[in-house]
């Protein structure tokens, strides 16, 4: 058996995947109704995507990064990944297939959050029906650009050091971009500081993946140009984190 079917039957034991699916799909049909939304129906809808994909993110920083780093610590400490080196699997083959396996039961989730919003929320006008579908496309698309390389990162980070920091520090830095960057650009403004603008130019800004406002306030998708700016900006930093991650993992326990 190979590291990527293993760890595919490995997760789907657990059936943690399943109250994650579950929980992408139910979710964003009972939420909106726990607020007030009789004093504007027309807020439900948008209160509806907004809460699609908030709960596709909470599932990766949950339960996606958690599994990876579990799935790294387990290759390294249990002798499977020697095994698999044994048998002419590398470790860098070994990385990706364990990943692979866990962007498996990642995806569904994706999907499922571009569904809810395209089939529960979308707008009656045809153009702005046109610009949501587009807005949902990118944000799954950008989505998975930022949680894919976090998650690689995760198996790498729990093979060398346990699933604890394995799982910490893709988070921390997953919410450092997403909201720590919008804290620090502020910052910025108040006061000048040389080492803070070297900081903020040289973080992860994940928050330019997070179009939930964009859904919420129905400002449309980003021009195409805008658009691939992103996608090469993500890609690059999928590049090195897929270096740091190749760097760190290990197939065999650390001796003492």
């Amino acid at each position: 058996m190979r590291p990527f079917l293993l760890t595919v039957t490995t997760l789907f034991a657990r059936k943690g995947w399943v109250v994650a699916l579950l929980a992408a799909i139910a979710l964003p049909w009972v939420l909106p109704y726990l607020t007030p939304y009789e004093m504007n129906v027309r807020l439900l809808e948008p209160a509806r995507a907004q809460v699609a994909w908030q709960v596709a993110w909470v599932i990766a920083l949950l339960w996606t990064f958690s599994q990876a780093a579990r799935l790294g610590a387990a290759n390294s400490r249990t002798g499977v990944g020697a095994y698999f080196r044994s048998c002419g699997i590398s470790g860098i083959s070994q990385l990706f297939q364990i990943w692979l396996a866990t962007m498996v039961y990642l995806l569904p989730v994706v999907v499922v959050a571009a569904a809810v919003c395209l089939l529960g929320a979308m707008p009656g006008n045809a153009q702005e029906a046109s610009m949501w579908v587009a807005t949902n496309l990118q944000y799954a698309a950008l989505f998975t650009l930022v949680v894919g390389p976090l998650a690689l990162l995760a198996v790498a980070l729990g093979s060398r050091f346990g699933s604890l920091v394995g799982y910490a520090l893709p988070v921390t830095l997953c919410l450092y971009g997403l909201y720590g960057v919008l804290f620090l650009g502020q910052t910025i403004k108040l006061r000048d500081n040389v080492l803070l603008e070297w900081l903020y130019a040289a973080s992860p800004h994940y928050h330019l993946a997070d179009l939930t406002p964009r859904l919420v306030f129905k400002l449309g998708n980003y021009p195409p140009e805008t658009f691939v700016s992103l996608l090469a900006y993500f890609i690059g930093i999928t590049v090195v984190l897929g270096v740091v991650s190749s760097s760190f993992f290990r197939t065999e326990p650390l001796k003492h």
